[in-house]
């Protein structure tokens, strides 16, 4: 599947206004796949959306067993707070809310916000093991914070982006950047990467799932039978064991967000390349 951000964009706008933030516990554009009958699921153990904060919005602190992330595309001025620390989002970075952590959002800027959140709650919940708490929106104590010990929970952009043109090229041709925490995957259930494509990639299919935001440039992909053109801030998937490949106009990069983590665990994990 294949969500166009011109498609998607009029809609913040749409949210901004008629979903009042007082109302909701997160003001989402959930990215739906067709393909799971109206579930509210974009790849098999992945959920994909955008959140939107209008100035001054707050997002109610809550928590739950599922994995998340946040990818700041348009979220300057905006902040996370997770476990008590207070995650700034300037472009390209990446912000954790692990299990159980408590995670709230606002917005202390003075435009509207967006940015790409990804979890892993189909996983969870097709597990029977889904837990949600909700917070309280009267405890101001909570967005009273600093940033001192942040760097648990947040990836800065400009490093992550260092670190990517310092890779090598993997066996498919481009070059990849995984987020890790001593060594392994950021989450047990979540694997990140960041994907520099500057040359057509060669094709590959593995058990994982896969939900691909294009952070910068413009390309195609062949995904089993379909072929996507995408730009910035496009999303589409790549759903496993299907065979994928890549090709830019120049040099594009993608952040991914893979449920890579959980069949390498259970070691039920298998990719190949041609």
């Amino acid at each position: 599947m294949h969500w166009r951000w011109r498609d998607i964009e009029p809609f913040t706008a749409r949210a901004a206004k008629e979903v009042p933030i007082e109302d909701v516990e997160r003001r989402a554009i959930i990215l739906a796949n067709p393909a799971f009958g109206g579930q509210t699921i974009t790849t098999q153990n992945l959920l994909g959306a955008f959140t939107v904060l209008e100035p001054g919005d707050k997002a109610v602190p809550h928590r739950h067993t599922a994995a998340a992330i946040r990818f700041s595309t348009r979220a300057e001025g905006a902040v996370t707070i997770v476990n008590g620390r207070r995650c700034e989002m300037q472009e390209g970075d990446l912000v954790l809310t692990p299990p159980m952590c408590w995670h709230g959002h606002i917005n202390q800027g003075g435009h509207r916000t967006v940015w790409f959140d990804a979890a892993n709650m189909p996983a969870i919940c097709m597990l029977d093991a889904s837990f949600f708490e909700p917070g309280t929106r009267q405890d101001e104590r909570f967005w009273e914070v600093g940033t001192e010990g942040a760097s648990e929970y947040r990836f800065a952009g400009d490093e992550a982006r260092r670190a990517l043109a310092a890779a090598p090229r993997g066996a498919d041709g481009s070059r990849v950047h995984r987020y890790t925490k001593n060594g392994a995957s950021v989450m047990p259930t979540l694997d990140l990467y960041l994907k520099r494509i500057d040359e057509p990639t060669r094709r590959m299919r593995t058990t994982w799932n896969a939900i691909c935001l294009v952070v910068s440039g413009e390309g195609r992909s062949t995904i089993g039978d379909k072929v996507f053109d995408w730009s910035r801030h496009d999303v589409f998937t790549i759903p496993h064991w299907t065979w994928a490949a890549h090709e830019p106009r120049g040099v594009a990069d993608l952040f991914i967000v893979t449920d890579r983590a959980i069949y390498e665990r259970l070691e039920l994990l298998r990719e190949e390349i041609q």
